[in-house]
């Protein structure tokens, strides 16, 4: 074979693989945020830095979610009480509480009963920092920063979210010793 075989088919194959990858990251998107709004959300703004300074980042819209831990139906809507968890590529959260960095609350404006978010349930929102709110948790005065919701997703119950795992074919009980759910990852 040629010489210049050889960088033909390593030029082909950069190509495929890069077109492979092309393909790849534009399979996950977002599965809250619209094509349109894109532009105007702070992606750049870690909840960290919400967290430290949300008076700074008063009236940027961020993309956050986690578990709700609580609501209640206020004057001015209904008040979620969320912890933070991190969301993947289609801003779903990832049910790791360890990777947890705080909580923060959600002001809901539009009618929503608290009985249809209960404690457990796992959201995401397009939110505007509002700023802080303390109020007391526990023994300590805590400071939540404050949203207003845009946009919530209820997303299912937990179960409904997992990722199944197929062992191998040549795996010798390939659904374990114990059944169907000896492989399933929320057992």
């Amino acid at each position: 074979m040629a010489a210049g075989t050889h960088s033909i088919q390593n030029i082909c194959s950069a190509l495929a693989l890069t077109l492979a990858a092309l393909l790849l990251t534009g399979c996950v998107s977002s599965q809250l945020v619209p094509p349109e709004m894109e532009s105007r959300i702070a992606r750049d703004i870690a909840f960290e830095s919400l967290k430290a300074e949300p008076e700074k980042l008063k009236g940027r819209m961020v993309v956050v979610g986690g578990k709700v831990l609580g609501a209640k139906r206020l004057k001015a809507g209904t008040q979620i009480e969320v912890l933070q968890l991190p969301l993947d590529g289609s801003d779903i959260p990832r049910l790791n509480l360890i990777a947890s960095k705080g909580r923060f609350l959600a002001l809901q404006t539009d009618f929503l009963d608290p009985a249809t978010i209960p404690a457990g349930t796992l959201i995401s929102m397009i939110a505007e920092v509002v700023g802080v709110k303390t109020i007391p948790l526990d023994e300590v005065d805590y400071q939540y920063p404050l949203l207003k919701v845009s946009t919530l997703k209820i997303w299912g119950e937990p179960s409904s979210l997992r990722y199944h795992y197929r062992p191998p074919i040549w795996a010798p009980y390939p659904y374990g010793p114990y059944g169907p759910m000896w492989w399933d990852p929320w057992y």
